[in-house]
């Protein structure tokens, strides 16, 4: 994925009382995505060159999306592409998002979970992805700190 000049590049991080294998584990396990992600679940190996499948059917449609692994050192960072089938655009390399995933483990078992994503030269995109996470994040860090035990992630 080329970065061009002017790119819309989203940055957001969280603090999470949870340690990065946690986090991890929700952000790559499909039962644990489908709570903080609009319901949907991932599938992957999470080896780099594998496919990345999203997915999510509602009321009869199929809202599923595609990507790839690009990156990955487990519990510390991962970068993918993605991108939306379902939005009438063509399925080449310029419209897909590529995001990054980094886990920096601070005191006291917290993390703190960095994410970009970066949609090229596409301000839609760009606007509905800043919308998603600022509403997913949270969902994660709930969701993650309000268990009564973590041993089950």
């Amino acid at each position: 994925m080329t970065n061009n000049k002017n790119n819309y590049l989203i940055k957001k991080s969280i603090i999470v009382k949870a340690v990065p294998s946690q986090i991890w584990k929700a952000m790559t396990n499909g039962e644990w995505t489908k709570k903080y992600m609009y319901g949907y679940e991932v599938k992957s190996d999470w080896k780099v060159g594998s496919s990345i499948l999203w997915i999510l059917k509602k009321n009869g449609k199929d809202y599923s999306r595609v990507g790839k692994v690009l990156e990955v050192v487990p519990n510390k960072f991962l970068k993918i592409s993605d991108f939306n089938p379902n939005n009438g655009e063509e399925d080449i390399e310029s419209n897909y998002a590529v995001i990054t995933y980094e886990l920096l483990a601070l005191t006291n078992g917290e993390t703190e979970l960095c994410v970009t994503d970066d949609y090229a030269n596409n301000e839609k995109k760009y606007k509905e992805s800043e919308q998603f996470w600022n509403n997913v994040l949270p969902k994660l860090k709930e969701l993650l700190e309000v268990r009564k035990t973590l041993k089950d992630i």
